[in-house]
């Protein structure tokens, strides 16, 4: 099993381009609907204004954008034929699923990138990606399948938490499953990240900084204004601690009870927030003494590597590669065989 992640940005592309890159993975820039754009590291290092809209419908531009480049990069050779899963959040699953799998029904993707961002002498080449069978599921039973097939959890009944960019997911899973009683979607870290622009415009001119900028310094815990290094570690504790009392904690609160956490073995934080010293601390000091807390080792990953395992179960006797993507809102992971 191989994985690869890109940050989720893009940016329309215009000129001609040089060598600034090493590898496709670096250097991603592809055609759509006749305009060239600039995927991941390429438009970080050489965009203007790198984006991407959060929690995008599968018939928005940025989302077919993102998942033609993971495409292209699961392929391992010019003509690939795939058995592929992905996902989304509980909160926006129903209107977006059935969007999605109109667009993998064409089976038959084209794609075009330039090379030239990383070889010298570069061309436009053409990668063929065939969807052998798809399957949509939501993102946290992604999580819950990781879970139980890569990281091998003895637990029958424990309580998941996926802290996301665009969407944090809580749900206690039993023996039977995932209990849709106790299935939360809240905000994700991007509500942290639009109360740090709040605070900072209080004080300093940002200018026209995104919000995958402003990510970028709140996971560092200093911005640079003005040629001036600016320390926010208290301002991010504060948010964190906030958004973890409002949208975390008092969710948990009303939505699952004392008789579901009597049979909770464990609590297992995953995401791209579970890298958050300050949630992490959140969660032992209000769960530490009831029942241990895990954070999986790549969290960032487990939602992919849960879609991987998913598409070999549908694969059947398939001899296609597998494939799973996260199309994040932070960023995009593809988790393919080795």
């Amino acid at each position: 099993m191989n994985i690869l992640g890109f940050d989720s940005l893009l940016e329309t592309s215009y000129g001609k381009t040089s060598v600034s890159a090493n590898s496709l993975l670096t250097g991603l820039r592809i055609q759509h609907d006749d305009k060239w754009y600039i995927v991941g590291s390429a438009c970080s290092n050489l965009g203007r204004n790198p984006h991407r809209i959060v929690n995008a419908s599968p018939d928005e531009q940025d989302y077919k954008v993102l998942l033609l480049s993971a495409l292209l990069l699961a392929g391992n050779n010019q003509k690939e034929k795939i058995n592929l899963t992905l996902g989304f959040p509980f909160s926006t699953f129903n209107t977006h699923n059935s969007l999605a799998e109109t667009f993998l029904s064409q089976k038959h993707f084209s794609i075009e990138y330039d090379t030239s961002l990383y070889i010298r002498d570069g061309k436009t080449e053409r990668k063929i990606i065939e969807i052998d069978k798809f399957d949509c599921i939501p993102e946290l039973t992604a999580c819950v399948i990781g879970l139980k097939k890569e990281y091998k959890i003895l637990e029958d009944n424990f309580l998941v938490v996926s802290l996301g960019f665009g969407t944090t997911e809580i749900g206690v899973v039993t023996e039977e499953g995932l209990n849709q009683r106790t299935t939360i979607s809240v905000p994700g870290i991007i509500r942290c990240i639009q109360n740090f622009r709040d605070e900072l415009e209080r004080e300093y001119f940002i200018g026209f900084m995104t919000d995958n900028q402003l990510d970028k310094a709140f996971r560092k815990g200093n911005l640079l204004i003005n040629r001036k290094l600016i320390n926010i570690q208290k301002i991010r504790r504060d948010i964190l601690q906030a958004f973890y009392k409002e949208y975390i904690s008092d969710t948990i609160r009303s939505q699952i009870s004392d008789r579901d956490f009597e049979k909770i073995e464990k609590i297992y934080i995953c995401g791209g927030g579970a890298n958050y010293t300050e949630l992490m601390e959140s969660f032992h000091i209000e769960f530490g003494k009831m029942v241990k807390i895990e954070k999986i080792a790549e969290s960032d990953t487990l939602a992919a590597v849960g879609y991987y395992h998913n598409s070999q179960r549908i694969a059947g006797s398939s001899d296609s590669e597998n494939v799973g993507i996260d199309l994040g809102n932070s960023s995009t992971y593809i988790c393919f065989n080795t």
